[in-house]
C-alpha cells in the first residue's frame, strides 16, 4: 500500500509540476567584464562599499541569436551598478579560507552602440569607465539583481572564484523576447567564475575582478504530461 501511494503521488507530481526550463545555451556570454569597487580586495569587499562593473558581449542565444555579437558596427555592452556590500564572511582555516560576500541592490543595462569605442581604461571610475559601455539610446535590456553574491579563496593556484546572482528584467527595447509560456518575463541568472590575478593580460590596474560569464534565462515551461504506465517504469 505504501509503494502504491508513493507511486500515485509522482505520478501527480509529474502530471501538474511545472519543470523549469533550462536553456541549451545562455542568452548572453562575455568576456571580459570587469570589476571593482572603491576600497576593497579580493578577500575584503567592506560592508557599504557599491560594486560596479562593465564588460563586452561575445555571443548572443535564443531569443536574441539573431544580434551578432561581431559585428564591427555595433558594439553589445553592459554596466552594473548600486550594488551595496553587506560585508564579507570567511568560513574555514587559516590556509584554506573561502571569502563570501552578499549584496543589496543592483542594477544592470544591457546596450547596442552603433559607435564602438569601450576600452577597459585603468583606476575606474574616469573619464572612459563607465561612460564608454554606455549609450544615448534606450538600453536594450534592464534589470534589477535581486541576489548577487562574490566568492573568492586564498589557496587556488590562479586566484579564482565566482559570482552568481539573479536578476528581475524590468525594461528595455527586447523585454518583451523574454517572455515565458504564460507571458510572464522570465527571470535571468547571472553567472561565471573571476580572477584576481594581476598578471599582465589578465588584471587591469584598478579593477578588483576579471569575470567570464554568462546570463541563462530561467523560465518555466508549460505543464508536462505522463502516463500511469509511465510512471511505473520510472520504478522497474
Amino acid at each position: 500500500m505504501k509503494r502504491w501511494r508513493m507511486l500515485l503521488c509522482a505520478a501527480l507530481a509529474i502530471a501538474v509540476a511545472p519543470v523549469p526550463a533550462h536553456a541549451i545555451t545562455p542568452v548572453i556570454d562575455w568576456d571580459p567584464a570587469y570589476m571593482w569597487q572603491a576600497g576593497g580586495t579580493p578577500t575584503n569587499l567592506p560592508a557599504g562599499g557599491i560594486m560596479q562593473f562593465v564588460g563586452t558581449i561575445s555571443t548572443f542565444g535564443p531569443p536574441l541569436d539573431f544580434l551578432n555579437a561581431t559585428m564591427p558596427a555595433t558594439e553589445y555592452t553592459f554596466t552594473g551598478d548600486n550594488l551595496v556590500s553587506l560585508g564579507t564572511v570567511t568560513l574555514g582555516p587559516p590556509a584554506t579560507q573561502v571569502y563570501s560576500t552578499s549584496y543589496s541592490g543592483g542594477v544592470i543595462k544591457v546596450f547596442a552602440d552603433p559607435t564602438p569605442d569601450a576600452v577597459f581604461a585603468p583606476f575606474p571610475p574616469n573619464a572612459q569607465v563607465p561612460s564608454t559601455f554606455e549609450d544615448v539610446a534606450p538600453p536594450i535590456l534592464i534589470g534589477n539583481f535581486t541576489r548577487f553574491v562574490v566568492t573568492t579563496n586564498n589557496f587556488t593556484a590562479f586566484q579564482t572564484g565566482n559570482i552568481d546572482g539573479d536578476i528581475n528584467w524590468t525594461g528595455g527595447t527586447l523585454i518583451d523576447l523574454f517572455r515565458g509560456p504564460g507571458g510572464e518575463i522570465c527571470p535571468g541568472l547571472f553567472t561565471g567564475g573571476i580572477t584576481w590575478n594581476t598578471a599582465p593580460g589578465v588584471g587591469i590596474p584598478g579593477y578588483l575582478f576579471r569575470h567570464d560569464g554568462k546570463i541563462d534565462l530561467q523560465c518555466p515551461v508549460p505543464t508536462r504530461k505522463s502516463t500511469w504506465g509511465g510512471v511505473k517504469q520510472l520504478y522497474r
